[in-house]
């Protein structure tokens, strides 16, 4: 295992300015993140979409020590740490305490950015979701990545020591990676929203499907709960309904449910 032994620190990330934003701004941050997903669910009664993408990125945050290893990155020590994962044979030297409120922050933000630019374009443009994403997401991946990374390498939170592929250091020492690991940032995560972002509407996406939830499934009868008509001899008679919620509207177009419950699976 690695030792955060003094030869080991890059000379700039010693003393590191602005430690005070990772150490509390950031875990603030990050938990009014978690508390308005948790508060969201409860109103719903359902595991909402920001919930999951939420408690997904929380969840790899300890493999991060790992990735951060094999890519050469170190983080400054003057950030308060934990030890949770000193039993890993192979991890980066320091694992600082913010790291799973960062994963929330970072991918939180990412996400919404992506989300309203892409309703934008469509709106003005006239493209589907589908389109305006693909031509997004990874231009938008790359610099969200470069202002977050290339602000840390800058202030000495952490650096790539010495890096993979070409790197852009600053005055101070610092050092980004321009290929990698910014370039696997801007793939991996469209790969798996193209995998797994797709809702159930018109059937599963790739991932359920490879987890065979076919099996825990069963089509949902198609209903119409806005602008059913009713005959009555030969007189067609309106039916009228109240306005349904957006919630209400994505159900109505799933195509399976569960087995288990009486509404739509999401």
């Amino acid at each position: 295992m690695l030792s955060a032994a003094s030869e080991l620190i890059p000379p700039a990330t010693l003393h590191p300015s602005g430690v005070w934003f990772f150490n509390w701004a950031i875990p603030i941050v990050g938990s009014i993140f978690v508390v308005l997903a948790i508060a969201d669910v409860i109103r719903r009664r359902r595991l909402t979409w920001g919930f999951l993408f939420l408690f997904n990125s929380l969840a790899v945050y300890w493999m991060e020590t790992i990735g951060d290893w094999g890519q050469m990155l170190f983080y400054s020590p003057a950030f308060a740490e934990h030890h949770l994962l000193d039993w890993l044979p192979i991890k980066t030297p320091n694992d600082p305490l913010f790291m799973p409120f960062a994963y929330a922050v970072y991918w939180g933000v990412h996400a919404l950015l992506v989300l309203w630019l892409s309703q934008w374009v469509s709106a003005r443009f006239g493209w589907s979701m589908l389109k305006s994403m693909a031509v997004l997401a990874i231009p938008v991946n790359y610099l969200w990545d470069f202002v977050v990374e290339g602000t840390a390498t800058a202030m000495g939170w952490w650096t790539y020591d010495p890096g993979i592929g070409p790197v852009l250091e600053w005055s101070n020492g610092g050092r980004i990676t321009l290929l990698w690991t910014i370039g696997i940032m801007c793939t991996w995560p469209n790969l798996i929203a193209y995998w797994a972002g797709k809702p159930p509407i018109r059937g599963l996406n790739h991932f359920e499907r490879f987890c065979r939830l076919d099996r825990f499934t069963v089509p949902k009868a198609s209903s119409r709960r806005s602008g059913d008509r009713a005959e009555v001899g030969t007189l067609a008679v309106a039916t009228k309904h109240s306005r349904l919620t957006k919630q209400q509207e994505f159900d109505d177009c799933l195509t399976t449910r569960s087995p288990f419950r009486g509404s739509a699976s999401s």
